[in-house]
Parts: structure tokens; sequence; C-alpha cells
């Protein structure tokens, strides 16, 4: 029995809990990022670009090894163009064979290798700047699922409020059509008014649904009809623009740099020591006929000096290419520019106009109370306190559409500077 209690009790608690549970905005941006499948690209990229530095690494530090095979007939040999009698010279076999192996190590390679690791650690932070930029267009879908949802709450509230005023007025004209003071038809009007009411509830309950079920799939957060979505707060703390799409531009010129680096290292000499050691007929000796070892060391020079053909052009590519990218940050700090003038035109609009609603809001009750005393009196009819009810219901509706349309303004604001 003790147990039993015990278990409800628990399970009394656990649904308390859950029905208190309460989110915001900052969490659900925090988890949509989380949970959000691009993010474990941002991993993958890193662990990519550290394989390929180590490679170029190990290529630069370690020296190069090769084996090499051969075997080979040909048609004519090397011969002495003399006659010594009585002395046989032994022609060389016109079937060679060779088997060898070549180290080479480099000891000056004109900073090719640093300026390689430099560019792949740079293409590696633009890949992840770009997912970041991607991860950032989270916050938009989470702003429409969260607003929309506590704008739904906001109008399941009043709508409730309108019933309970409409059931109020309903019990006071069925009494009184009980007692021959008014009449049925009054009762019937405020209870279509009420049906239609329940309507408009059973569609908005279901959309509220709708958007806490795609805020709770893009989070991955636990949240159903019992959830409390927090206000969010209305402040615009800084104007100070933070967008990802900034670095990455920044970034991006970080590769041009790298890339300039590496085609001044390709005009550059590199040096190496060489072994090759090996065995075959014939050796070194070319004279000889007979299968020997072999072994041969030194520093080889190499200067590719066509690559001088091409430097110029290829620097004035990437100089193009550098203004490419700064023609389109001066296209995207323009498009911000006109997208934050056009969001605070919208929130000094909507503030003007909450303003007026809160003066309409305030007529609106008057008249739906001075009508109500008119019904009860029987000096207006129920259609007409319908009408003033339903008119102080869309004033108070349209209060609290522009109070969200105020508050969806100031967060896009804040969403668009980054912040």
């Amino acid at each position: 029995m003790v147990r039993l209690w015990f278990l409800l009790v628990s399970s009394f608690v656990c649904l308390a809990g859950q029905a208190q549970q309460t989110i915001t905005l900052e969490q659900c941006y925090t988890s949509a990022r989380e949970t959000y499948p691009l993010v474990s690209q941002k991993t993958l990229q890193e662990q990519i670009g550290h394989l390929n530095v180590k490679n170029i690494q190990t290529n630069r530090y370690l020296p190069q090894l090769a084996i090499n095979g051969q075997a080979s007939w040909q048609n004519e040999v090397t011969q002495l163009p003399i006659h010594i009698p009585n002395i046989e010279i032994t022609p060389l076999s016109k079937d060679q064979y060779k088997l060898t192996l070549d180290a080479n190590y480099i000891l000056f390679d004109g900073s090719t290798a640093s300026a390689q690791t430099q560019l792949q650690r740079a293409s590696v932070v633009v890949e992840q700047q770009k997912i970041e930029v991607e991860l950032n267009k989270l916050k938009d879908q989470v702003n429409v699922y969260y607003l929309n949802a506590l704008l739904l709450d906001e109008n399941i509230a009043l709508t409730k409020v309108l019933q309970e005023d409409l059931k109020a007025r309903m019990d006071k004209l069925s009494a009184g059509v009980k007692y021959g003071t008014s009449i049925q038809s009054n009762v019937d009007v405020l209870q279509a008014e009420y049906l239609k009411a329940d309507q408009r509830l059973i569609e908005m309950e279901a959309s509220r649904k709708g958007f806490r079920d795609m805020l709770a799939l893009l989070t991955g957060l636990s949240i159903d009809q019992n959830t409390t979505l927090q206000m969010p707060q209305t402040a615009i703390v800084s104007q100070e623009i933070k967008r990802p799409e900034s670095q990455l531009f920044n970034y991006q010129k970080t590769i041009f740099e790298s890339q300039t680096r590496l085609i001044n290292s390709k005009s550059t000499p590199r040096i190496s020591a060489f072994i090759q050691t090996g065995y075959g007929r014939p050796a070194l000796n070319f004279l000889s006929n007979e299968f020997k070892g072999l072994f041969i060391g030194g520093i080889r020079l190499n200067w590719n000096l066509s690559s001088l053909y091409t430097m110029k052009n290829e620097k004035s590519v990437l100089r193009l290419n550098q203004q490419l990218i700064d023609s389109q940050k001066g296209v995207f700090d323009k498009n911000l520019t006109i997208q934050l003038r056009q969001q605070q035109t919208e929130i000094d609009k909507l503030r003007g106009l909450i303003t007026k609603d809160n003066e309409l809001v305030a007529l609106r009750i008057r008249i739906k109370t001075t009508s109500a005393a008119q019904l009860e009196n029987g000096v207006a009819t129920a259609s007409d306190y319908v009408n003033d009810l339903n008119a102080e219901n869309q004033a108070k509706l349209n209060q609290k559409i522009h109070e969200f349309q105020l508050l969806m303004a100031q967060i896009t604001y804040r969403t668009v500077t980054g912040n």
C-alpha cells in the first residue's frame, strides 16, 4: 500500500513538473543549432583538414621512397672500337636487368609545404564559417514557430474570455425568459455566437499544436501543449553587426593570401638529397657483364623556371577574385543596411498603432458595457450586443497582433544584426 502511494505521488510530481516546464527563445536557438544535422559537418571538416595537413607535413619531412625495376633487351650494346690480338673481349649482354631503391629527401622546398599547410587550414576555416552562416538561418525559423505559438496562446485566451462573457449574458437572459422579462431569440443569438467561438477555438488549438510540434522537431526539445513559452525580451540591446557572413568574407581573404604565398613558392629552387641503391646487370660499370650491386648518392637542385611564365596571370586572377569578394561584401552590407532600415520603420509604425489600440480598446469596452446594460434592460437586442462584443474582442485581438508584430520586428532586427 505504501509503495502504491509512493508511485502515485511520484507520478503526480512528474506530471506537475512537465506541466510547469518553461522554454525560452534562447533555449530554442541553442537547441536548434546543437541538434541540427549540419552542425556535425564542422567536426568532419576539421578532421579532414587535420588529415590533409598531416599528409602535407609527412610528405615534407619524411624521405620519399620508391622501388623501381626494369628488364630490357636491346639490339645493340656498347663495344670498344679496337681489336687486340690474342685477347678476346666478351661483348655485353643484350638483355639487361636492374632493381633499385630510390630515396629522396627535400632539404629546401621554397616554403611550399608551409604555404600548402596555411592554405589548407584557411580553407577549413572558410568551410566551417559557411556552415555557421547556414546555422544562423535557423533563428528565423525558430522565431516564426515560437512567436506564432505565443500569439495563438493570446488569441485562445481572448476567445475564452469572450465565451465567458457570452455565457454570463446567456444565463441572465435565460432567467429573464423564465420570468417573461426577455425573449428566447436573444438567448439563441448569444448561443449561436458562443458556438462560433467554439469553432474558432478548435481551429486555433490545431494551429497552436502545429506550431509547437514544428518547434519541437526543429529544436529537439520536449514541447507539448502544457509547455510554457516564455515571452522574449523586447529591448534591442545592441546595433553592432555580428553576422557570420561578415566573418566569412574576412576568412575568404586569408585564402587569397595563402594562395599568393603558394604561387611565389613555385618560382623558388628546390634542394634535395638523394640515394639510389640496387642490383643489376650492368651496374654502374657499363662495361661489366656481371650482376653487381650499385649505390649512388648526392645533392640535387631543381628550379622550375617555367612557373614564371604564368605567375603574373595567376596573381592577377587572385586579385580579381579578391575584388569579387569585396564586391559581394559591399552588396551584403548594402542589403543589410536596407533591411535594418525597413525593420526600424516597421517598429516605429507598430508603436504608433499600439498607442491607438490602447485608446480603441478602452472605447470598445465602454461601448460593450453600455450595450450589455441596454440588453439587460430590454433596450437593445442580442444582435446589437454581439456586434459590440465582437468589436471589443477584435480591438483586443488587433492590439495583441500589433504587440506581437512589434515583438517580431524587434527580434528580427536583433537577428539581422547577428546579436
